[in-house]
């Protein structure tokens, strides 16, 4: 009779702890599920103890030590993780725990998804810096769920962690759209499983479909950077399906949604100069600014206006800029240095004057050696004649 009644007051001490949790009280809860399993005994309380550490912890020391604390009526763990304050610290080796248990309960396969899950969050929060490097890190995390899901345990996290490494890692995007759709059959609500589903599909030529999902994750993300990501998908997927017209809607909405962010103003600019939109001429503008410093904004804008009418377009805008970057060498070289290149098909005395002052402006920042002094010289000798390779 003692044994059961121990048993009774395990299970109520964990629908207990359970409440604590819910009322935000994630110190108490704590310390009673240390009370009725001091010694880490018995999985169950261990696992919720993790949850309790991994999730509501409000300062961390390398994952093997933990503050905790009960929060007020509209108070977040946001408030406070990270600051100063007195909070109750826990060391709880978690991973040593759960290898232990694992060990005396190798059947019990929760615990081995309670393992990747705080691989997971060490990962998260220390990547690389920890006690074991990121690369045998993700093998843990991988290797681990993967265990959850052959024994048909795992929970939608698990298949989606699993999927989101065939995708990076080994670009098995048959294979992860499987993993995939379990976690989305679990748990539909989560605009992440949609949305990589969506990119799983796109690769495999299915735009059908991958618009599906595209759309759906669209629709369930609610902060800006997400759903604006999700838009440009859709966006994308729209150009694959030459669909000009849904495609500009859709970038259209992403920048509206996530103003002035790099990838979907480049799409969006790229769309409307093919479609010879006149919306182009106020984009350009708003995609130079975003960085004149930076080599790759001149790429892009010179793969975008290629042919030979819209190149005189650049050409003037380029030189529209001249004059407001007179003091900035690098972006003032970047500039004569592009128009050097749009100069050379049809006026190579001109793009050899710009490269003398593409030469002139690098040479106040950079060394002679570098290497963009040997792409100046081959326009030089183009403009001259001497070489039929445009300098790209």
């Amino acid at each position: 009779m003692a044994f059961r009644t121990t048993k009774i007051n395990e299970k109520d001490s964990i629908k207990k702890a359970k409440e604590l949790i819910k009322d935000k009280k994630y110190n108490t809860a704590y310390k009673l599920l240390v009370s009725i399993d001091p010694d880490n005994t018995d999985p169950k309380v261990v696992l919720l103890r993790e949850d309790i550490v991994l999730e509501y912890f409000v300062q961390s020391i390398m994952h093997q030590m933990f503050a905790l604390r009960d929060l007020n009526p509209g108070e977040t763990i946001e408030d406070y993780r990270g600051g100063n304050g007195t909070n109750d610290m826990y060391a709880f080796e978690v991973d040593k725990v759960l290898k232990y248990l694992i060990k005396q309960y190798p059947k019990e396969y929760d615990l081995y998804e309670g393992l990747a899950d705080f691989y997971e969050s060490v990962n998260e929060h220390y990547g690389g810096k920890w006690l074991i490097s990121g690369d045998s890190l993700n093998d843990l995390i991988r290797d681990n769920y993967q265990v959850a899901i052959d024994h048909n345990v795992a929970n939608a996290n698990a298949y989606f962690r699993v999927a989101i490494y065939m995708l990076q890692d080994d670009k098995a995007y048959r294979k992860a759209i499987n993993y995939l759709s379990k976690a989305y059959k679990i748990d539909s609500s989560n605009a992440d499983y949609s949305y990589n589903l969506a990119y799983a599909y796109l690769y495999c030529d299915s735009r059908d479909t991958a618009l599906k999902y595209a759309l759906t994750s669209e629709d369930k993300y609610k902060d800006p950077s997400m759903k604006g990501d999700a838009e440009r998908m859709i966006g994308e997927i729209y150009i694959e399906m030459k669909d000009t017209g849904n495609s500009i809607k859709y970038y259209e909405k992403a920048n509206k949604t996530d103003p002035d962010n790099y990838y979907t103003l480049r799409s969006l600019l790229s769309v409307y100069v093919a479609a010879n939109n006149l919306k182009r001429k106020e984009v350009i503008d708003t995609f130079f600014v975003l960085d004149p410093k930076n080599p790759t904004i001149y790429n892009d804008l010179y793969d975008m206006y290629s042919d030979s009418i819209k190149g005189l377009e650049l050409v003037a805008f380029f030189k529209s800029k001249v004059a407001t970057y007179t003091d900035q060498a690098k972006v003032l070289g970047s500039l004569y240095f592009y128009l050097a290149r749009l100069s050379l098909d049809y006026n190579k005395p001109a793009a050899k004057d710009y490269a003398l002052k593409a030469k002139d402006a690098f040479l106040k920042i950079f060394d002679k050696n570098n290497s963009v002094f040997a792409q100046i010289d081959k326009l030089i000798a183009i403009a001259d004649g001497k070489d039929n390779d445009k300098g790209n």
